[in-house]
């Protein structure tokens, strides 16, 4: 038995691993039961997982259950890929939020998905976004087709040769023409999701390109269909997504949190 434990073939680790996956998704609070049924692990040995990372700071009790601890969100924070870019980019987000009251989000590939790093929430009359920490899938969201647009071949065959899901009437699964959309958008510098994924949505996002240890970015703008013109938002965050890539080519800006603290606290 891996690691002692009473579940043949798994380590203690993971099957902590297990407990934070649980909370994947848009699941933000669970109960034990609701944990123990999504890892399929004992009720007693959920408790006794739960009970330690909840010592540790990685999980924190909440009236409704269970929800990822401040010291899980303080150590994922320090990630190359999230806090350099997550840092650099926050003028250009809150600029485009100033101009548009649109969403504002910015992701990196993660896998098969879009993962959200940042979103600064529109204003009432604007459809609803997903969440910093949340998914969107790559080839319904302009953030997910951006990404997969300047991803390397392969990942792009390997991605348009999978099932593609589909979410609204206006869902492109045809492998083929979302293979034609992504060359216009390597082309354009530019990608637009309307209706695909949410119904009464329009999006469009740019992609920021950053050091070896950042990669492809993709700054995004989401809004109701009509509220906004759609050259305008195309115009307004390829700007900041350009400016987001100069950035991080002057500041390397993926470095580690205390170098850079460091440098600020002696300017």
């Amino acid at each position: 038995m891996a690691g002692n434990s009473s579940t043949p073939g798994q380590s203690v680790s993971a099957k902590i691993f297990l407990v934070l996956d649980a909370f994947a998704g848009e699941r933000t609070v669970l109960s034990m039961s609701d944990i123990a049924r999504f890892t399929a692990l004992p009720t007693s040995t959920v408790h006794r997982l739960i009970q330690d990372m909840v010592t540790w700071g990685g999980l924190e009790r909440t009236s409704g259950g269970y929800a990822i601890g401040v010291r899980l969100w303080e150590i994922a924070a320090r990630s190359n890929r999230s806090y350099g870019l997550r840092e650099a980019a926050m003028p250009f987000l809150q600029s485009l939020w100033e101009t548009t009251k649109a969403h504002v989000l910015i992701a990196v590939m993660d896998g098969n998905d879009a993962l959200l790093i940042e979103r600064i929430a529109g204003t009432r009359g604007v459809p609803a976004a997903g969440r910093a920490g949340g998914r969107l899938p790559l080839h319904a969201s302009s953030s997910g087709k951006v990404l997969l647009a300047y991803a390397g071949p392969e990942i792009r065959d390997a991605v348009l040769a999978s099932p593609l899901a589909r979410y609204t009437t206006n869902t492109h699964t045809d492998p083929e023409v979302l293979r034609l959309e992504l060359d216009r958008i390597r082309n354009d510098g530019v990608a637009t999701s309307e209706n695909e994924l949410t119904p009464g949505s329009v999006s469009c996002a740019a992609p920021v390109f950053g050091p070896p240890e950042v990669g492809i970015a993709a700054v995004s703008l989401l809004s109701s269909p009509g509220a906004r013109d759609l050259k305008e938002m195309k115009l307004l965050v390829q700007m900041a997504a350009r400016g987001l890539s100069h950035t991080l080519a002057g500041s390397h800006a993926a470095s580690t949190i205390s170098p850079r603290l460091h440098r600020q606290a002696g300017s």
